[in-house]
């Protein structure tokens, strides 16, 4: 007979195993009412959870239900040990895993580390959603600043825990350095595009819902992820930019000083006054409401062209959107065209003037002869 009074066989268990379980008939109906138990225990611990969610929020319930189906999983275990005599596999089992002070020391202090880092983590990423919702800090940015304070979290974690357990950091850190060196290697686009991600959060030079120019993409900035930039243009389409090809390349902002020049060509007739022209031309566009009166419309005679003297009208407008310039830039046209038509000032149309060198033309005269203009006339 298996020696009384161990720990997980006090003095009643023998006694209850003799008598109420000693035949399988009992065993097999106390087995059934253990698994009837487990139900119970299931059911209960769904109750406590939702008792506790509606009380103290999900996480205070999901670790209320885990710590009651644990006690439930950890009774059933004992008692089906003691319903069919095999408590000395359990006493085996914890005497194979008894451990020594220092051993439970360092796992206990193992335990404080991650715990500790979960809640390093949690509190620093709350502070970084309080900052979002103030303004303080873009979507962009405190995306970036989750993954580096989690990152910077774990690695402190996980180095302080290598070293309690005496593993040498050295040989740790030259493998790393390999595997950096090969996933550099490997994997140099995307950690080109990460780093330049990085760069934008820092630098700064656009920010979501701003008007750039990267290359020949044109759009709005929807979004701004570690590798790539979203931009959707003025067609509807969504284009993803590398981030390193944003830090690389030209990069025009057009929303950056809340003003932004329109310039629209216009030609007049090498008869008419150009200075005439400019003066009919700004007080036309002077007067729009989409136009700012500071600074005010400026007129210049821009070139010489085939047909025309070339004028360039340049306005400026306030909170450059794609709409409000293509908004100004129609009116304007429309507000010189009704200015010269009032005026009596041509818009002329492109001419081609053919001269003759030498003498004049080569044609058939009118008697079958073939000569030059100027010949045949005389």
């Amino acid at each position: 007979m298996p020696a009384q009074g161990s720990l997980l066989r006090p003095d009643p268990v023998p006694r209850i195993q003799e008598t109420i379980f000693s035949s399988l008939e009992l065993q097999l109906l106390a087995t059934g009412l253990l698994a009837v138990f487990v139900l119970v225990g299931i059911w209960g611990s769904a109750r406590i959870r939702d008792l506790v969610r509606r009380r103290y929020g999900t996480q205070s319930a999901e670790v209320s239900s885990i710590l009651v189906l644990g006690a439930v999983v950890v009774a059933a275990v004992y008692l089906f040990s003691v319903i069919w005599h095999v408590t000395f596999v359990l006493e085996y089992t914890l005497q194979t895993m008894s451990i020594d002070r220092w051993l439970a020391a360092q796992q206990l202090v193992t335990g404080a580390i991650v715990l500790t880092a979960y809640l390093a983590i949690r509190f620093v990423n709350r502070s970084i959603d309080k900052l979002a919702q103030a303004g303080a800090v873009t979507n962009h940015q405190s995306e970036v600043a989750y993954h580096v304070a989690d990152v910077a979290i774990v690695c402190f974690a996980g180095a302080t825990i290598l070293t309690l357990w005496g593993i040498d950091l050295t040989n740790i850190f030259i493998g790393a350095g390999a595997i950096t060196a090969i996933v550099a290697l490997t994997a140099r686009e995307t950690l080109a595009a990460m780093l330049a991600g990085f760069i934008l959060l820092f630098s700064r030079p656009f920010y979501v819902g701003d008007w750039i120019e990267v290359n020949e993409t044109t759009g709005i900035v929807t979004d701004v992820t570690i590798f790539t930039t979203k931009i959707q243009t003025f067609d509807d389409k969504h284009v993803l930019v590398p981030n390193d090809e944003v830090t690389d390349s030209q990069l025009t902002n057009y929303s950056q000083n809340d003003q932004l020049r329109v310039e629209v060509e216009v030609g007049i007739d090498y008869d008419d006054d150009p200075k005439r022209a400019r003066e009919v031309i700004a007080d036309a566009v002077e007067g729009l409401d989409s136009v700012k009166n500071n600074p005010s419309p400026q007129v210049i005679a821009k070139a010489f062209g085939d047909s025309a003297i070339l004028l360039e009208c340049r306005v400026w407008i306030s909170d450059p959107t794609m709409r409000r310039r293509l908004r100004t830039k129609t009116n304007v046209i429309e507000a010189i065209v009704t200015a010269f038509d009032r005026e009596g000032l041509e818009i002329p149309y492109p001419q081609r003037v053919h001269d003759a060198r030498d003498d004049g033309f080569l044609i058939d005269g009118p008697d079958g002869r073939r000569g030059r203009l100027s010949s045949l006339e005389d």
